[in-house]
């Protein structure tokens, strides 16, 4: 798992040659401790989402596709009259008719088996991903991988809130990757195309489209184009042009921005001056909330683009450009939830040269590597955790605000260290 060269990093060789492989046994161990617990709770949180359909987004995707099967608008309906306990009024499901194509099948199973079949297709798309990225950065599959880099992953907050709330976040994963190998490449036109999907799926994603206008990356922008074009024209010839309507006025519903679990700049200035349902603000200026969301989010996505305009136009360049633009967008967007950022796996392992031994997050100048190791413990947090010690103005800022402060810091260290 760890050789003796990277142990006389941090050891005296002598202690490396004595006690050498008695730390990888520990190692060893721990990894497998970890692997055993965490599958556990990934297990139980696909039980809780059975037996309570609440506080599941699967639940949206689910009854979006049961309503329309029975003849109701896709868009502000509650599932109540399937027997289903809702907050609200409305189902809250902010994604496009294009996208419910992949439930009309499912619209049609209990709901148990659609949600396990969700999560077999989720889990494909997650393992499809891992073989795109791990091809292009060269990095040889072995179980000893495979188990060392999945006990370091397998608890971070970013997935284990994919399994508390079933998200799409691993379906998104498959035509990111896709996305990101071409970027890297210059492959302009298939980079385009990739990134139209998921535009039409995720309209943060308009960051990216953004950049290729400033840059005049034509190609990408005609592919892009194209391929919402096709998806919008195959949601319209299926569910109708007035679905489309209904979506875009769905998204003037959105009131949950101060959640938790939501990692974003906007999000974390709602928490702070407005509070929620469970969280105690910090100070109640609720009037503030706007003007400083929006002026926050502007300075991040001009930093952005003022740092990736120029430099290089390799590989390397490319991929961290893409890197600091999709974290860029995360931070910017009023629903940057942290469970968005499984999406930036690729290029992350990519930037710190996991396929190189790791060389270029080892060239890190001290100070940078202890925001980025900050950050990353940061997204250790565990949701229950985040969520603890309400009502507090203190909770607030510090644990609510933790996947905010871990993404800011990723992206402040990337914009220091190309």
């Amino acid at each position: 798992m760890i050789a003796d060269a990277s142990l006389r990093r941090v050891l005296p060789s002598s202690a490396v040659a004595l006690l050498g492989d008695l730390i990888r046994a520990l190692l060893w161990g721990l990894a497998v401790v970890i692997w055993i617990s965490f599958a556990q709770v990934y297990l139980r949180m696909i039980r809780l989402t059975l037996g309570d359909p609440s506080s599941s987004d699967f639940t949206i995707f689910y009854y979006t596709a049961r309503l329309v099967a029975d003849g109701l608008p896709m868009y502000g309906e509650s599932p109540a009259r399937y027997g289903v306990t809702w907050a609200a009024g409305h189902l809250g499901n902010l994604n496009p008719p294009h996208f419910q194509i992949l439930f009309v099948l499912l619209a049609g199973l209990p709901y148990g088996q659609a949600l396990l079949a969700w999560v077999g297709l989720s889990f494909a798309c997650l393992v499809a991903s891992l073989v795109v990225i791990f091809r292009e950065l060269h990095v040889p599959f072995t179980w000893t991988r495979l188990v060392g880099w999945g006990a370091f992953t397998i608890g971070l907050a970013p997935f284990t809130t994919v399994a508390v709330t079933t998200e799409m976040t691993f379906v998104l994963m498959l035509p990111f990757a896709l996305l990101w190998r071409a970027w890297r490449r210059g492959e302009w036109t298939r980079a385009g195309v990739w990134l139209g999907v998921l535009v039409s799926l995720k309209l943060f994603f308009l960051v990216l489209v953004g950049w290729l206008v400033l840059r005049r990356q034509w190609r990408a922008l005609g592919g892009c184009a194209a391929a919402v074009a096709v998806l919008v024209l195959l949601g319209a010839a299926v569910f109708g042009l007035d679905a489309y309507r209904l979506w875009a006025g769905s998204l003037g519903t959105v009131g949950w921005q101060w959640m938790a679990m939501n990692g974003s700049w906007p999000g974390f200035i709602s928490r702070v001056l407005q509070g929620g349902k469970g969280i105690e603000p910090a100070l109640l200026i609720p009037w503030l909330v706007q003007p400083l969301s929006v002026a926050g989010a502007a300075f991040v996505l001009a930093a952005s683009v003022r740092a990736t305009w120029r430099g290089v136009d390799d590989e390397t360049s490319r991929e961290w450009t893409l890197l600091v633009l999709v974290l860029a967008a995360i931070l910017a967007s009023p629903l940057g939830w942290v469970y968005y950022l499984p999406l930036a796996y690729a290029p992350v392992l990519g930037w710190m040269g996991a396929g190189d031994g790791w060389s270029r997050v080892r060239r890190l100048p001290k100070a940078a590597l202890a925001l980025f190791v900050i950050s990353v413990a940061l997204l250790y947090t565990p949701q229950e955790v985040a969520n603890a010690g309400q009502p507090s103005a203190l909770a607030t800022l510090t644990l609510a605000s933790a996947y905010f402060y871990a993404t800011a810091l990723l992206w402040l260290t990337l914009l220091r260290n190309r």
